[in-house]
């Protein structure tokens, strides 16, 4: 792997950061101020000090192309456990790049000073999804997270993906659409209230599935979306990464 040359700069912005919910989310901006684009851009590991990274599960995160003078983003979440308000931490990311044909190593870092936990900015959804993946299935599971009284269930759960898949699991009472190669989204399939299939606050639902002939996985974009239904209207979103099938063969 070739070293970078002096045409070849990346660097890490300042990230914004919030602290919520014993929570470290860092907004995250790789700038390449080099003359030239890097593409097919890995990030393979990212810490803070001592800190339990939570997402995203796994690695790598891929970025397909940052131009000349451009920025690519991504996030990462931390536990603030253990960390103390207004001291400083390592942050370190690490993977590769290309530029011509060239691949390089990339390593950044920076210090962090946290921030004092703030409540969130707007009321947020409390949802997540688990993925884990066996040979060559992805599983999903859906966590309602949400305090009752809130009634906000879950709707709908979607990735962003960059590999050819078949979906191999659909839970009772949801349906999906994907073109099998760059999204997947599932539904709750109910039109009309109560709407029972959608998760509701407490709530967990497995059964989401696909099958690739790929073994290997990186970390993409997914979201979940909720339905308010003391209002019957959509409620808020809330985006993680998730494991999907690796894009290269």
């Amino acid at each position: 792997m070739a070293s970078s040359p002096a045409t070849n700069k990346v660097i890490l912005g300042e990230p914004g950061i919030e602290h919520v919910d014993r929570q470290l989310l860092l907004n995250l901006h790789i700038m390449n101020v080099g003359e030239a684009p890097l593409s097919n851009l890995h990030i393979t590991a990212m810490t803070l000090g001592k800190a339990r990274r939570t997402s995203p599960p796994g690695f790598p995160i891929v970025i397909d192309l940052i131009g000349a003078s451009a920025t690519g983003h991504v996030t990462a979440r931390f536990s603030s456990a253990g960390l103390t308000p207004g001291g400083k931490e390592l942050f370190t990311l690490s993977g590769t790049y290309t530029v011509g044909g060239l691949a390089y190593g990339l390593s950044l870092n920076r210090f962090i000073r946290l921030p004092a936990a703030t409540a969130p900015a707007l009321p947020g959804l409390h949802a997540r999804v688990e993925s884990s993946q066996r040979a060559n299935h992805w599983n999903y599971a859906l966590f309602n997270d949400e305090a009752p009284a809130s009634r906000r269930a879950l709707a709908t759960l979607s990735l962003s993906i960059a590999a050819p898949v078949a979906v191999t699991g659909i839970p009772p009472g949801w349906a999906v659409e994907t073109d099998g190669r760059s999204f997947v989204l599932w539904y709750a399939a109910d039109d009309a209230p109560p709407y029972p299939h959608q998760v509701a606050p407490g709530a967990a639902l497995a059964g989401f599935q696909l099958m690739s002939a790929r073994t290997r996985s990186e970390a993409a974009p997914a979201a979940l979306t909720s339905w308010n239904h003391a209002s019957d209207e959509a409620g808020p979103v809330v985006s993680d990464y998730v494991l999907t099938p690796y894009r290269f063969a």
